[in-house]
């Protein structure tokens, strides 16, 4: 697996399908990484999203190709990973939590970026028990209920960790990832809501980076 030789040692994690990737995937990086003195965010494309969308998802070619078009631009430690593709199957957290760890060695830090939606359903997710061995989590929730929401789901599938209040964040033991709240105001953009505004002819530069707007207009995706 080939990553990137200057992650650093605090490396934040943002998965997805992406399809495409928007202001809004760049706002919660933006955030995250002074938030946790993140070295670097590695953003990780979903080949087969274990929730199966409702729509045929874009070929992982062009998925990754706008990424890297959106990270190349005015982002200094974002850097854009193949490895779910180089597995193929099902992208599963747990699978990609694993190889990273295998890859990187025990000296760096792993933080799982996720959104409050998707964290209250981890008891969905694959070995969802283990997850924490590989990796911290950042949830990513409203200002006015995030870190009651985030802590409802940790009390319910993580017994025994507990609010540490000096670092804002719930901790078990050494050795085992945190679950850190992080609050931001809702980002408006969707990806669904980029395809849709394609296929009804109006412009989307307002909600993707120039670069990728150039990309889907001359790959005539989503049309």
């Amino acid at each position: 697996m080939e990553l990137p030789h200057n992650l650093g040692k605090r490396v934040g994690i943002l998965g997805g399908t992406f399809d495409p990737v928007h202001n809004g995937h760049l706002a919660i990086a933006e955030a995250v990484r002074p938030a946790l003195a993140l070295s670097s965010i590695l953003f990780i494309p979903a080949f087969l999203p274990p929730h199966k969308p409702t729509y045929a998802i874009s070929a992982f070619s062009h998925r990754v190709a706008m990424l890297e078009l959106a990270v190349a631009a005015g982002h200094p430690g974002f850097f854009v990973s193949r490895l779910e593709a180089e597995r193929e199957g099902v992208s599963y957290s747990i699978d990609t939590l694993r190889a990273l760890r295998q890859s990187l060695g025990k000296d760096v830090q792993l933080f799982f970026i996720t959104g409050m939606d998707a964290f209250a359903e981890i008891h969905t997710w694959k070995a969802n028990r283990e997850l924490l061995d590989h990796a911290s989590f950042v949830v990513i929730g409203r200002p006015d209920h995030c870190q009651q929401s985030c802590g409802q789901t940790v009390a319910t599938n993580f017994p025994g960790y507990a609010f540490v209040e000096s670092r804002g964040s719930w901790e078990r033991e050494p050795g085992q990832g945190a679950i850190h709240p992080v609050a931001m105001e809702p980002v408006t953009v969707s990806s669904t809501g980029i395809r849709e505004a394609v296929r009804q002819g109006r412009s989307i530069r307002n909600l993707v980076p120039g670069a990728v707007a150039d990309y889907i207009e001359s790959q005539g995706l989503y049309r």
